[in-house]
């Protein structure tokens, strides 16, 4: 996993009237899947993901799962009216260049971001965030800031096939990792699909897959962490569900904003 911090605007455009306020009403059944707390029971492996983009999906909506190896998934579903999967194509690869467009994401949550390659200059907006890598400073809920590194992969390194993919809409897909660690230690994928009218996003979550990249060690470590009692205690919980919540109303959030965004700056 790179560590390099690259591009990172210290002065942008003026966003001021793409600002909102963040509404911290989430749809019932988020609000609902959070009150079951956490289940278990069933497993959903990140090696059947490519489940995700069938017409039935993989069977899960708004839950959080306790996998038998430890493994804790996520699962969100947002809809999206007027907003296309090229919209999300493109804001993958437009914000993560500046913290004030990454605010715009979350603006109590999300504090910093900077890439570790500036692709603006490509035509492809694919191509300006797969293989490249978002260094971020966020909180899951209150509290802890959590300093992460984004590294975007194509979808078929995922299990999912592109042509159906590219069929129904679009799929970012990551590795999400620790820096100050040097690991890798989550999946995640949002599946953007064309409805009437707009489109549904499918967020997942695998949390507890861990790779150390530290030398001569990283093999060890790495098969210390995927222990099942190390990933509940590393991904509690409680931070799978403040996950859902957070995910829930920053595509919420955003959801009301990317087309006029869209509009302006493509």
């Amino acid at each position: 996993m790179s560590r390099r911090r690259g591009a990172s605007l210290t002065q942008d455009m003026d966003l001021s009237a793409h600002e909102r306020p963040l509404s911290l009403n989430i749809p019932d059944r988020v609000e609902a899947a959070i009150a079951r707390g956490v289940q278990s029971g069933r497993d959903f492996p990140f090696a059947k993901a490519g489940r995700l983009i069938e017409p039935d999906g993989d069977g899960l909506t708004d839950a959080v799962v306790r996998n038998s190896d430890g493994v804790l998934v996520v699962a969100c579903r947002t809809q999206m009216p007027d907003v296309t999967p090229q919209m999300w194509d493109w804001w993958f690869g437009w914000h993560g260049v500046s913290s004030t467009r990454y605010r715009l994401w979350h603006p109590r949550d999300h504090i910093s971001s900077a890439l570790a390659e500036d692709r603006r200059h490509l035509p492809d907006a694919k191509a300006r965030y797969i293989g490249n890598v978002s260094f971020v400073e966020e909180r899951i809920g209150e509290g802890e800031i959590h300093k992460l590194a984004i590294a975007f992969k194509a979808p078929s390194a995922f299990g999912l096939d592109e042509r159906k993919v590219a069929e129904q809409g679009t799929a970012i897909c990551a590795r999400g990792g620790l820096p100050h660690v040097r690991a890798e230690v989550s999946y995640l994928i949002h599946f953007v699909r064309r409805t009437p009218g707009g489109c549904e996003m499918l967020s997942r979550f695998w949390l507890g897959h861990v790779k150390s990249s530290i030398p001569l060690v990283g093999g060890l470590i790495s098969l210390g962490m995927n222990r099942r009692t190390a990933r509940i205690a590393n991904s509690p919980d409680d931070f799978g569900l403040k996950l859902l919540r957070h995910c829930s109303e920053e595509m919420s959030h955003l959801t009301k904003i990317l087309p006029g965004l869209y509009a302006a700056f493509r």
